[in-house]
């Protein structure tokens, strides 16, 4: 039986999740610390580059900046977010949120757009995607497309913003949280032992390239929304 000491830390972390989207969306997609805003960046490395060089250099500068000694302090309040996630795990989500965005932008994606938001923050929990889909009500097939995305009302997405601002919480929330978590919903990748992950880095540019590029704009047979 649920306590009520569980529900009340399963409460906490929803709205932690929420904090957390929030900042994500607002920092990682504006820029911070060391970062010009996604667009910029994307409009920088798009210089001289056909759009699939210039995600490769997004990826291997945003990895090069994460794995850096002294990345973190280097950011200073940029990674004292709302929640109560260590300080390298905050500036992780915020270098793969730019890095998501930059790439969207590449492929010319509305930053601006809700659906995109919604997709950028999904990279960050890769597949697991679609179980914040589930979560509320909507089934989807192996990935969720942006063809998908857009199609599904805003209101909907928000919810889903909810669920994965939770996934990213709980996985450095509390010991209980995360045990339970880690039973069901692994994320892809992740932070380990307190490091700034770069092969996580590396794996949410990838997905990200194969959400907004053109594949991930194809036909989603064999998904559907309920």
């Amino acid at each position: 039986m649920t306590t009520q000491v569980e529900e009340a830390e399963a409460s906490s972390l929803v709205k932690a999740g929420e904090r957390l989207v929030e900042q994500l969306l607002k920092s990682g997609i504006n820029g911070f610390g060391p970062f010009k805003s996604a667009a910029e960046s994307a409009e920088e490395a798009l210089r001289g580059r056909t759009p699939e060089q210039a995600v490769k250099a997004l990826v291997r500068n945003h990895c090069a900046i994460a794995g850096a000694q002294g990345f973190v302090t280097n950011l200073g309040g940029f990674v004292t977010l709302p929640v109560a996630l260590p300080a390298n795990v905050g500036a992780s989500y915020l270098v793969q949120t730019h890095l998501a965005g930059a790439i969207a932008a590449v492929h010319g994606h509305d930053l601006d757009s809700e659906q995109v938001r919604s997709a950028v923050l999904l990279c960050l929990v890769g597949n697991m995607g679609a179980e914040a889909f589930k979560r509320v009500g909507v089934t989807v097939g192996s990935k969720a497309t942006m063809s998908l995305i857009n199609r599904i009302p805003v209101t909907v997405l928000r919810q889903v913003n909810k669920k994965v601002g939770f996934m990213l919480v709980a996985k450095y929330g509390t010991k209980r949280a995360v045990v339970t978590l880690a039973k069901g919903v692994p994320l892809v990748g992740g932070v380990i032992g307190g490091s700034v992950d770069t092969i996580t880095t590396r794996t949410v540019g990838a997905y990200a390239n194969k959400a907004f590029g053109p594949q991930g704009d194809g036909d989603d047979r064999g998904s559907d929304t309920v």
